[in-house]
């Protein structure tokens, strides 16, 4: 009797143990910050939180490891070697899900991925990476273009089976960071959250077709100028050497 009811204690604290860690909710701030063309000035910045059912912080998770997967739409871009080398500085984990081409205008690229990883301290992360937006074909009268970042998908993985317990719609098993010959050890549970800011967005000035011809005008004068200026110094600087040496 008593090795029965120490079974039951014990299956007690595993349900009620399962029961606590599906019992949370996540809330995710999702910011572009700065002004600029390019990531010296402008990082995506994600505030997650770990809460309780009274909106209070939940610790229960900080030894857990967060995974965003970031869809960047065709007029953005995250830069591979710029987030190799902050890999290499402990500064950003930020993995390129596609291959990269940084050169590419908007009309000729397509949308990428990509994967940045953060431990949980206390009930919270923070995760940035830094983006760039890419030139967009020139278009009569110019402007802007308007490019918006959707929101990432929410991934957790925990060193123990906590979450194994939780409901499919609160925490789904998903194939994510690991092979597929590996997918019975991966434990990644994809989980739902509530964004509680706005969707990012990024206007990119287009060129003006219509300045075609006096910008081409005023680049070949540009041109003429320069290289005329280039060349009379050239033959100045020839001109006091032979005067040396006569």
């Amino acid at each position: 009797m008593f090795i029965f009811s120490k079974i039951l204690i014990v299956f007690a604290s595993i349900s009620f143990a399962a029961s606590n860690s599906c019992s949370f909710s996540v809330k995710i701030k999702q910011i572009l910050h700065n002004e600029g063309f390019h990531s010296f000035f402008r990082n995506l910045t994600y505030n997650i939180e770990f809460l309780d059912e009274e909106d209070e912080p939940k610790p229960l998770f900080r030894s857990c490891v967060v995974g965003l997967d970031q869809t960047l739409p065709a007029g953005v871009f995250a830069n591979p070697d710029e987030l190799g080398d902050l890999r290499r500085v402990n500064k950003v984990n930020a993995i390129p899900k596609n291959p990269v081409n940084i050169e590419s205008s908007a009309e000729q690229s397509s949308p990428t991925s990509v994967y940045v990883v953060g431990k949980v301290l206390g009930a919270h992360v923070n995760l940035w990476m830094p983006v760039h937006a890419r030139y967009h074909k020139a278009a009569a009268g110019g402007g802007q273009t308007r490019t918006t970042l959707p929101p990432p998908r929410l991934h957790l993985k925990c060193p123990d089976a906590r979450l194994d317990a939780c409901d499919p719609a609160v925490a789904r098993p998903v194939t994510f960071l690991c092979s597929s010959s590996l997918k019975d050890k991966c434990n990644w549970k994809e989980i739902q959250y509530v964004m509680i800011t706005d969707t990012p967005f990024w206007d990119v000035p287009i060129g003006n077709t219509d300045h075609y011809r006096v910008v081409s005008i005023g680049t070949a004068l540009v041109i003429t100028v320069g290289s005329m200026y280039v060349l009379k110094a050239i033959l100045d600087y020839k001109n006091d050497n032979d005067k040396k040496y006569d």
